[in-house]
């Protein structure tokens, strides 16, 4: 009967009484619906695809921008179920904090956050494996994994993007990774396997537009005497590693520039990948060293470990496995940075770091010290130090380049 009455006066009034049912039989709006999938897309069953590795190309980005993939919505399955945030009441205004990486001896890479996470994964035009994080920030005490010289994979970039970590994954030739079953919503699980795939460097693809190219301004210098190209790692929202305060690019960068001042006074014509803090792929890198037909290349790097190791220190320097002039290289510069710096030797290696794989000419990779050892940090963040490690590098390339009759 109260029904009755009130439907009477509802319809008097000329409510739509439809709206009113419509509202009741669907409480879940569709953009609600598709926040809820964004969160816990993780929870989907998807399939990743062929992942197989690619090596020689210029791109190294997805060539839409990922800030807007990543708000771009999920399109509803109706056969799909309905999935819950995993805190409904608070999960969008909470930021998680990514406080490691870490790489078994099994091949397995996992991603660790504070709380937990969603993400979404793709792969790029050069094969590399992308994650994105929404609602997560880098940790101040961040740690990744340690590359052993034999990794198959080749680098592993953070960035931070707005109010996401973008995670891109390069690997070697023939290998790919998968995602595996997820056992904690804090975390991310990745294995990296075979994949029986060699990479095809005969079709490069051109530079995408939004991947700048590093800025090389020509030097004072004797062409004849030589050309030195500085290379400082990572910049821009790729902090590189990250530990006791400290950020890699930020400590690298001033080494490089007082190495380029170095080489200068000796009369070499050098140039920079970047003189500022920006983020620069490493496909541009390599081809600008081509491009002025470098006489040497030089990347200029710090180093990390995982957590339990802050008392391991010292200088590690790589040069491409197969090259024994880079290798020559490699021993003076390393010589030097020892007897210079009085820092730890921890010898010099064979590795197939992109930026020392993929050049034509002589090329090392320096590792200038552990951000995760409290003194070192402090070394590499003092202008003394820095000036003395540059100094040494300085002196290594060119004993090396006197030897070569320059």
């Amino acid at each position: 009967m109260v029904v009755g009455i009130l439907v009477s006066l509802a319809t008097s009034y000329g409510w739509n009484i439809g709206n009113f049912a419509s509202s009741e039989a669907n409480p879940m709006h569709p953009d609600i619906l598709e926040s809820s999938l964004l969160q816990n897309k993780q929870n989907i069953p998807k399939g990743i695809g062929n992942l197989q590795s690619q090596s020689i190309n210029t791109n190294n980005r997805v060539a839409q921008d990922r800030g807007t993939k990543i708000a771009q919505a999920i399109p509803i399955n109706p056969s799909l179920p309905i999935y819950k945030p995993v805190n409904p009441t608070n999960s969008a205004s909470l930021t998680a904090e990514i406080e490691r990486l870490s790489l078994s001896s099994t091949g397995q890479l996992s991603v660790e956050a504070t709380q937990a996470i969603s993400y979404q994964t793709s792969l790029d035009r050069t094969g590399n494996f992308n994650l994105v994080i929404p609602n997560a920030k880098i940790s101040a005490n961040f740690q990744r994994p340690s590359l052993a010289a034999n990794s198959p994979i080749e680098r592993i970039k953070l960035s931070q993007v707005g109010n996401a970590v973008e995670i891109g994954i390069k690997t070697s030739a023939g290998w790919q990774i998968r995602e595996t079953q997820r056992l904690n919503n804090k975390q991310i699980k990745l294995q990296i396997s075979t994949s029986g795939v060699a990479a095809n460097p005969a079709n490069p693809s051109p530079l995408p537009t939004n991947n700048p190219s590093p800025n090389i301004p020509q030097n004072t210098g004797d062409r004849r005497r030589g050309v030195i190209y500085v290379d400082a790692g990572h910049g821009g929202n790729d902090p590189g590693a990250v530990a006791n305060g400290i950020q890699e690019k930020d400590v690298v960068l001033p080494i490089s520039l007082k190495l380029g001042q170095a080489l200068q006074t000796m009369g070499y014509t050098v140039y920079y990948t970047r003189t500022n803090d920006v983020e620069i792929d490493l496909e541009p890198r390599v081809a600008a060293a081509e491009r002025i037909n470098a006489d040497v290349f030089v990347s200029v790097h710090a180093n990390s470990l995982a957590p339990g190791n802050s008392g391991i220190s010292g200088i590690e320097t790589y040069h491409s496995r197969n090259s024994t002039v880079g290798r020559e290289l490699a021993n003076y510069v390393h010589s030097q940075i020892i007897a210079g710096t009085g820092a730890n030797d921890r010898s010099v290696r064979g590795a197939g770091f992109y930026v020392i794989a993929r050049t034509s000419m002589p090329a090392i990779l320096v590792e200038t010290g552990f951000v995760t050892n409290p003194t070192e940090a402090r070394n590499l963040n003092s202008p003394d130090y820095q000036k003395r490690m540059a100094d040494a590098i300085a002196r290594g390339i060119d004993q090396f380049m006197r030897v070569r009759g320059r």
